[in-house]
């Protein structure tokens, strides 16, 4: 038996996906995208020194840059549920960039949405558990695009518990759950084995 990981309670929103595992969530100021690239602004001195770093072309790196995930904005909504991989990013006003097919859209403020670098790591197994608090809501769990009519499990009170998944090789940043109530006791446990 590996190592047990136990993760925070993760709170879903409703109609949002949110992952159970990611680095340490950070507000978004604002958004824009511009000819297929968009640049989400944290602030001047949000941006930290590692996660949202892009290739490294003075250090001969030219591939992908590291991976960023994206949920709970309110009005660039088609970033929910993403996980991008950074091509540059600007410490002075705290700002990453990636590419996407949107269109263009003017900077513009939106403070729900969240971001956080995403973790590397693999395991062999992990255990989604709803909270107590629950009450009649459900909890649906799946990957990026989870929603209350597309997920592999179900979580309630009343049924199905909790979930365990293994396999030699889980990227546990890749699940995310949603609810479909809006209490603030739509929790999920989470424990990962490495």
């Amino acid at each position: 038996m590996g190592q047990i990981r136990t993760i925070g309670a993760v709170t879903a929103v409703k109609g949002q996906p949110t992952p159970v595992y990611t680095g340490t969530p950070i507000a978004v100021v604002s958004a824009k995208i511009t000819k297929g690239i968009a640049t989400i602004v944290l602030g001047a001195g949000n941006l930290p020194a590692n996660g949202f770093n892009g290739p490294r072309i003075d250090l001969g790196t030219t591939g992908g840059g590291q991976q960023v995930t994206l949920w709970g904005f309110g009005v660039f909504t088609y970033f929910n549920g993403k996980k991008v991989t950074v091509i540059s990013n600007d410490p002075k006003t705290g700002s990453f960039a990636f590419y996407t097919t949107h269109g263009d859209v003017a900077s513009t403020a939106d403070a729900t949405g969240l971001v956080a670098a995403s973790p590397f790591q693999h395991y062999r197994a992990g255990r989604l558990e709803c909270g107590q608090g629950l009450s009649t809501d459900l909890i649906y769990v799946g990957d990026l695009n989870v929603s209350s009519t597309r997920y592999m499990a179900c979580l309630s009170l009343a049924g199905q518990l909790a979930i365990e998944i293994a396999s030699e090789n889980i990227p546990a940043d890749r699940i995310f759950i949603d609810t479909s109530g809006s209490g603030a006791g739509d929790t999920v446990q989470c424990s990962l084995i490495y």
